[in-house]
């Protein structure tokens, strides 16, 4: 456990330097990342010490919330959209991403099945609900990102290999998506690799028929028998809106 918590403490600071590569540096989301970040791996080390001296109940509960506040993930969510909205595109990508394998993996080791569904449920619903008023691009795809993380948590209940085809899939479509608007300018606005990688991102996030985002979801779907399943259907229906 402590090995996992180095890892995650290296991966902080080697991100750091990725949210800030030009040198121009932007407090807000650098500074909102760190602290966040910092008081989930002290919430994990205190609890992984209260573990080591047999306060088995005291220490699973502050290791849960520590990996919980750092994979941003409900009911500790409310740094995501903010911090993902003043960072670059090649940052939000990763945050959305690739930060997020570590913390999941450890999360369903560690935490309770019956709260497992209980996160997986809020997710879904807060992820389809809290994108639709909003009119930022990086904002939407954080709460997109909310929903997609409910499939990724339901597939990573059953199988590791179905967590990692969902999370790959996922990985791509943001990719695409996020390259297409980066690319895209006042200038180039309507130029045609931009609008083909962020065409085709979208439309496999959003997981229609025949694109990669559908099948993974239909393979979450085959593979799950729990009834949440029908919550993480809803939010995705929600979720199609924005």
């Amino acid at each position: 456990l402590v090995g996992v918590w180095l890892g995650m403490e290296l991966n902080l600071y080697g991100f750091l330097v990725i949210m800030n590569p030009d040198g121009h540096y932007i407090p807000e989301p650098c500074v909102k990342y760190f602290v966040v970040q910092s008081t989930g791996s002290i919430l994990m080390l205190g609890g992984f010490v209260l573990l080591m001296q047999q306060f088995v109940a005291g220490g699973l509960m502050m290791s849960v919330v520590g990996t919980v506040l750092k994979s941003g993930i409900s009911p500790l969510h409310s740094w995501v959209p903010s911090t993902i909205k003043n960072s670059s595109w090649l940052a939000s990508g990763l945050m959305l991403t690739w930060q997020k394998v570590a913390p999941l993996i450890l999360l369903s080791m560690i935490m309770p099945l019956g709260g497992m569904w209980m996160v997986i449920g809020l997710m879904a619903m807060i992820g389809a609900v809290g994108g639709l008023n909003q009119n930022s691009v990086r904002i939407m795809s954080a709460y997109s990102s909310f929903v997609h993380t409910s499939w990724m948590l339901l597939g990573l209940t059953w199988s590791s290999v179905v967590f990692m085809s969902y999370f790959l899939v996922y990985s791509m479509s943001v990719g695409l998506f996020f390259y297409g608007c980066s690319l895209m300018n006042k200038l180039s606005m309507m130029s045609q690799l931009s609008g083909a990688a962020s065409g085709m991102g979208l439309m496999m996030l959003m997981g229609m028929p025949p694109f990669l985002g559908f099948l993974a979801k239909v393979l979450v779907f085959l593979m799950s028998s729990s009834a949440i399943i029908v919550l993480c259907i809803m939010g995705s229906v929600i979720s199609l809106k924005y």
